[in-house]
């Protein structure tokens, strides 16, 4: 995400790219559900490095309402 922002920033975090909602499939008790959600957690296939800023604030905001804050490199607005 910094990088897509024209940053060069150290990456602190593996992100799950998909969410693995893991804690709400084992809260569920579906087998299923926890099956799938695991295979989601353990593949690194999709993970991808993050600053801890970016996972915490854009990453976060990204899954709760599908759009990005803020500006490009460029001054435009991301995910407008």
């Amino acid at each position: 995400m910094c990088e897509q922002a024209g940053r060069l920033t150290p990456a602190t975090v593996v992100d799950h790219i998909i969410p693995h909602k893991l804690g709400d499939a084992l809260q569920s008790g579906n087998p299923e559900a926890i099956s799938k959600a695991q295979a989601l957690f353990w593949s690194s296939d999709n993970w991808q490095p993050l600053c801890k800023p970016c996972h915490d604030g854009d990453k976060q905001q990204l899954e709760r309402t599908g759009r990005l804050r803020g500006c490009d490199v460029d001054g435009w607005p991301v995910g407008s």
